[in-house]
C-alpha cells in the first residue's frame, strides 16, 4: 500500500511539474500580471514591457492615466469600468490616480497619490512625508517609494536630500512637443537608479484639437504657438494629438507614458502606438506625419525654449481666472505656486466649466476659452471654432484627447 501510495504521489508530482513547464512555456515573455483566460494573450504579447528601475516590476509602456475619468476634461460617454477592464485585458498593468483628479472621483475608483508641489518648500516632504513612508516600507506596508510632481528642480532637490531611497519619479508635461525639458534631468535620475514615468503627453489638454481648459496656466506665447501648430497640422489633414502622443511615448529614458483615457477609441489608439515602443521602431508615424511634426517643432515649438508654468506669478493668475469668468476659483489663496494651483483646478471638474459657460460672451467650446490678444490669434481661434463640427463629421469618431 505504501509503495502504491508513493508511486501515485510521484506520478502526481511529475504531472504538476509537467503542467508548470507547459504553462511557463505558454506564458514565456508575458508579464507576471498575465492571467490566462482573462487577458487577450495576442494583444498582450504585442505590448512592450519594461522593468521599473530597481523595483523589479515589469510594467507596460502605456499606463492608464485617470485624469479623464475624474471628469477633468469633459463628460465620459463610454463606460469607465469597461475602459479599465479593456485596458487591463490588453496588457496595461500600471494605473495612475490622484486626489485632484476630479476631487477624489478618480481615487474613489482606484487609489491615492500626492504631488510634491503642494509643499511650498521641500521641508515637509523631506522631514515628514518621506520619513513616514520609509517607516511604512520598513514595516512591510509598502514595497517601493515614488514621488510625483511638476517642478523638475524641486523633484531633484528632494531626491538629493531625501532620507529615504526613492524608486520612481512621475512628472508631467515635460516630455511633450512644447516642452521636452525632462530630457535634461533624465541622466540624473538614471545615475541614482530612479525610474521615470512620463505623464500628460498632451500637456493637460494644451496639445489637442479642442484646445486647453480655461484654467490652463500656459502663457499667451505658448498658447499662440500651439494654436498655430495645430492649424498647420489640420491643414495637412492630420491630428496634433497623434503627433504629440507618439513623441511622448517614444521619449528616451522613460519607462512608461501615462495617457489619460477618455474613450475606448483613445484607449485603442494609445495601445497601437505603444506597440511600436518595442525598441525596434522609433515611431508609429508615417513619413508625412514625421515631416509635419518636424516642421512644427522648428517653426513653432523650438522658439519656446521649454517654457512651462513653474514660477508663474499667482496673483496675475488669479486675475486671469476672474477675466475668464472663473472668479470663484480665485478663493483658493492657500496655494503658493501655480503648479499646486493648477493641480487643484485640474480637479474641479465640470463645475468650473459650467460657471465659465454661463458667463456672457463665453462659448460652450473649450477651444474659445483662450482670451485673444491679437487679431491673428483671434482669427485662428475663430477658424478653429467654425471648423470643429466639420472635423468631427470627417472622423465620425471621438479623437478628442483629454489630458
Amino acid at each position: 500500500m505504501n509503495g502504491q501510495k508513493h508511486q501515485l504521489e510521484a506520478k502526481t508530482a511529475r504531472q504538476r511539474l509537467a503542467d508548470r513547464k507547459k504553462q511557463d512555456s505558454s506564458t514565456s515573455g508575458l508579464p507576471s500580471t498575465f492571467v490566462p483566460g482573462f487577458h487577450e494573450e495576442a494583444v498582450v504579447r504585442r505590448m512592450p514591457y519594461r522593468i521599473l528601475g530597481n523595483t523589479g516590476l515589469k510594467v507596460s509602456v502605456v499606463s492608464f492615466g485617470s485624469a479623464a475619468i475624474g471628469g477633468l476634461f469633459g463628460d465620459i460617454d463610454d463606460s469607465i469600468s469597461e475602459m479599465i477592464e479593456s485596458a487591463l485585458k490588453q496588457g496595461i498593468n500600471l494605473i495612475d490616480t490622484a486626489y485632484w483628479y476630479g476631487q477624489a472621483r478618480s481615487e474613489s475608483i482606484l487609489g491615492k497619490l500626492h504631488d510634491v508641489e503642494f509643499d511650498p518648500t521641500i521641508s515637509i516632504v523631506l522631514n515628514e512625508t518621506l520619513q513616514a513612508l520609509e517607516m511604512a516600507r520598513a514595516s512591510g506596508k509598502v514595497r517601493h517609494l515614488g514621488i510625483a510632481g511638476y517642478p523638475l528642480k524641486k523633484i531633484r532637490a528632494i531626491i538629493e536630500n531625501s532620507p529615504a531611497k526613492i524608486d520612481v519619479v512621475l512628472t508631467y508635461s515635460h516630455a511633450t512637443l512644447n516642452d521636452n525639458s525632462l530630457g535634461e534631468v533624465v541622466p540624473f535620475f538614471q545615475s541614482v537608479g530612479i525610474a521615470v514615468l512620463n505623464g500628460s503627453p498632451l500637456s493637460m489638454g494644451l496639445l489637442s484639437s479642442e484646445g486647453p481648459p480655461p484654467w490652463h496656466p500656459a502663457n499667451q506665447q505658448v498658447r499662440e504657438a500651439v494654436l498655430a501648430a495645430e492649424e498647420y497640422v489640420h491643414s495637412k489633414n492630420l491630428r496634433l494629438e497623434r503627433l504629440a502622443l507618439d513623441y511622448s511615448m517614444h521619449f528616451p529614458g522613460t519607462v512608461s507614458c501615462l495617457v489619460g483615457i477618455g474613450s475606448m477609441i483613445q484607449l485603442d489608439e494609445a495601445i497601437r502606438i505603444g506597440e511600436t515602443c518595442d525598441g525596434k521602431r522609433s515611431t508609429s508615424l508615417s513619413e508625412v506625419e514625421r515631416r509635419v511634426r518636424d516642421r512644427i517643432m522648428r517653426r513653432h515649438f523650438d522658439a519656446l525654449n521649454n517654457q512651462g508654468w513653474e514660477g508663474v506669478d499667482v496673483a496675475r493668475y488669479w486675475k486671469r481666472l476672474k477675466t475668464l469668468g472663473l472668479g470663484s476659483l480665485a478663493t483658493h489663496r492657500r496655494h503658493a505656486s501655480v503648479e499646486s494651483l493648477a493641480s487643484t483646478l485640474n480637479g474641479l471638474s465640470m463645475d468650473s466649466f459650467s460657471e465659465f459657460r454661463k458667463t456672457p460672451g463665453n462659448s460652450m467650446s473649450r477651444a474659445s476659452s483662450v482670451v485673444p490678444i491679437s487679431g491673428r490669434m483671434e482669427a485662428i481661434e475663430e477658424n478653429r471654432r467654425l471648423r470643429r463640427p466639420f472635423l468631427a463629421k470627417e472622423t465620425s469618431r471621438d479623437f478628442s484627447w483629454k489630458p
